[in-house]
C-alpha cells in the first residue's frame, strides 16, 4: 500500500505542475496588469503634464519591481513586423498601439522610431499647446490608412512651433515609416530567446523553494494571504460535504428498503424540485426566509468576525463562528443532497438485487443488518467515485456562497483578486484547489482498498 500511495505522488507532481504552469501562462495572457486600469482612470481626468509624468513613472517603478516589466517565457514567437523588446512598452494603450503600426507597417525600427519620436513630443507639450492638436493626436492613433497618418503630422507640424518638431523629430520618423513600409513582413516568424531573465522561471524557482510568490494588491505573500482566508473555506467545505453525505446515504438506505414506497414517492419529487433550485437563488431564499426581519431572522449574515475580541473565550468564539456558518452550510448540503442522494440510492439499488442478498434475506437476518452489512459496503465503490469528483466540485459552490453571504474565505478572495488582476492570489487559489482536487483522487483510491480487500491485495 506504502509503494501505491508513493507511485500516485509521483505521478501527482508533474500533474500539479502542468496545472499550475498552464493557469500562471493563461494569466498572463490576459489583457492588463495589476494598476493599469487604476492608472488609466487618475489619467482619464484633469492632470498636468508633471503628475502623469509622475504616475507613468511609478506604475514602471511598480512593473520592475515586481518582475511584469520581464518577457514572460524563456522563449517567444512572434511576427517579425513586432519590435523584439515590445513587452517592455507601458502602459497597454501605447503597446498596443506601437503593436498596430508595426503590424499595418511591417518595418518594426521605424515604427519604433516614429513611437518614441510621439511620446517625445507629447511629454513636452505645454496644456496651451496641447489643445489645438489634440484631435489631430487622436486621429494619429486611431488612423487606418497612411494617408491619414500623413494628413495628422502635416496638421500638426502647421500648428506647433519648429524647435518642437525638431525636438522629437516626429516629421522626419513619420516620413521614414511611410517610405519604409513593407505590407508582408508580418506573414515572416520571428523567434526570441530570453533565457532565465524571464516571469516564469522566476516563477517557478519561487514555487519549487514552496513560495506562491507576492500579492499585487498589499505586497504580502500569497501563501499568507490564503492562510488567513482557507479557514472558513476549510470548515465550511468539510462540515457541509459531511452533513450532505450522510444525510444522503440515510435517505437513500430508507428508501431501498421494502418499505419504502411511500417515502419514495414523498422523497424523490421533493428531490427533484430542490435539485432544479440554482444556488444562488437558493441561497437568497434563505437570506429572505430565515435571516430578514421580514419573516424569521434566525441567522445573522453580514458582519462575520466584526464584534469579534480578544478578551472572548474559545466558546464565544466558537459560537459566534457557527451563527454565522450555519447559514451557508445549510445552503450547501440543500444544494448537494440531490445529486448525491440519487447517486446512493442509484448504488444501492443496483446492489439490491444480488443472489448474495437474497441469501442474506433467506437466512433470517433482520432488513438493517442485510442493508447495513451487506449491501452498503458493496454499493461504496460506485459512491466513492462520485464523492471524488464531488468534492472539487463543491468549491465552485463555495465562491459563490462566500460572496452572497459575505464570508471571508477563499471564494470571496478570488472573486476580489479577478477584480484587481492580482495574479499571483489567482494562481495560488488555483494550485490549492488542483492540490486539493489531486488529494480527493488519492483518497478515493484509499477507500476504494479499504472497501474492497481484493484492490488492496492488488495495490500492494
Amino acid at each position: 500500500m506504502a509503494n501505491f500511495v508513493l507511485r500516485r505522488l509521483l505521478v501527482a507532481i508533474p500533474t500539479l505542475w502542468l496545472i499550475a504552469s498552464a493557469i500562471f501562462l493563461l494569466s498572463k495572457l490576459m489583457p492588463g496588469a495589476f494598476g493599469s486600469a487604476h492608472l488609466a482612470q487618475q489619467e482619464a481626468g484633469y492632470y498636468s503634464r508633471s503628475d502623469a509624468a509622475s504616475h507613468d513613472h511609478s506604475y514602471r517603478q511598480f512593473l520592475k519591481s515586481t518582475g511584469q516589466d520581464l518577457p514572460l517565457f524563456y522563449f517567444s514567437v512572434s511576427s517579425a513586423a513586432l519590435p523584439d523588446t515590445l513587452y517592455r512598452v507601458f502602459p497597454e494603450r501605447d503597446r498596443a498601439f506601437l503593436q498596430k503600426i508595426s503590424w499595418q507597417y511591417g518595418n518594426p525600427d521605424a515604427a519604433a522610431r516614429f513611437f518614441r519620436s510621439l511620446k517625445t513630443l507629447e511629454a513636452s507639450l505645454t496644456e496651451t499647446e496641447r489643445q489645438p492638436i489634440q484631435a489631430h493626436l487622436y486621429t494619429i492613433y486611431s488612423h487606418r490608412n497612411a494617408s491619414e497618418l500623413e494628413e495628422a503630422t502635416a496638421c500638426i507640424a502647421a500648428l506647433l512651433p519648429a524647435d518642437r518638431l525638431k525636438h522629437s523629430q516626429i516629421l522626419e520618423n513619420s516620413a521614414l515609416l511611410l517610405a519604409n513600409s513593407s505590407g508582408y513582413t508580418f506573414l515572416s516568424p520571428s523567434m526570441q530567446w530570453h533565457g532565465s531573465q524571464n516571469q516564469y522561471h522566476h516563477w517557478l524557482v519561487g514555487l519549487a523553494k514552496g513560495s506562491l510568490g507576492t500579492s499585487l494588491r498589499d505586497g504580502r505573500p500569497v501563501s499568507t494571504v490564503l492562510a488567513e482566508a482557507i479557514g472558513n473555506t476549510w470548515w465550511l467545505l468539510l462540515i457541509s460535504v459531511c452533513f450532505a453525505t450522510m444525510l444522503a446515504m440515510e435517505l437513500a438506505l430508507l428508501m431501498v428498503r421494502r418499505s419504502g414506497r411511500i417515502w419514495r414517492s414523498m422523497l424523490l419529487p421533493s428531490l427533484f424540485l430542490l435539485d432544479s433550485i440554482p444556488l444562488f437563488v437558493l441561497a437568497m431564499l434563505l437570506l429572505v426566509l430565515l435571516a430578514s426581519p421580514a419573516f424569521v431572522q434566525l441567522f445573522p449574515v453580514y458582519g462575520m468576525g466584526y464584534y469579534s475580541g480578544y478578551d472572548q473565550s474559545w466558546v464565544q468564539q466558537l459560537s459566534q463562528w457557527l451563527q454565522f456558518m450555519a447559514l451557508p452550510m445549510i445552503c450547501l448540503v440543500l444544494a448537494n443532497l440531490p445529486y448525491l442522494t440519487n447517486q446512493f440510492y442509484q448504488s444501492v439499488s443496483a446492489v439490491a438485487g444480488q443472489d448474495y442478498i437474497r441469501t442474506a434475506r433467506a437466512k433470517g437476518l433482520s432488513e438493517q443488518r442485510v442493508i447495513r452489512s451487506h449491501m452498503l459496503r458493496n454499493a461504496l465503490l460506485p459512491v466513492i467515485t462520485h464523492l471524488s469528483d464531488f468534492l472539487p466540485a463543491l468549491v465552485a459552490g463555495a465562491v459563490i456562497i462566500e460572496t452572497i453571504f459575505a464570508i471571508p474565505g477563499v471564494g470571496r478572495l478570488l472573486i476580489d483578486a479577478v477584480l484587481a488582476r492580482d495574479y499571483p492570489v489567482i494562481v495560488g487559489i488555483v494550485v490549492i484547489v488542483a492540490i486539493f482536487r489531486l488529494l480527493s483522487h488519492l483518497l478515493s483510491d484509499l477507500l476504494y482498498a479499504l472497501a474492497d480487500p481484493r484492490i488492496r491485495t492488488h495495490a500492494s
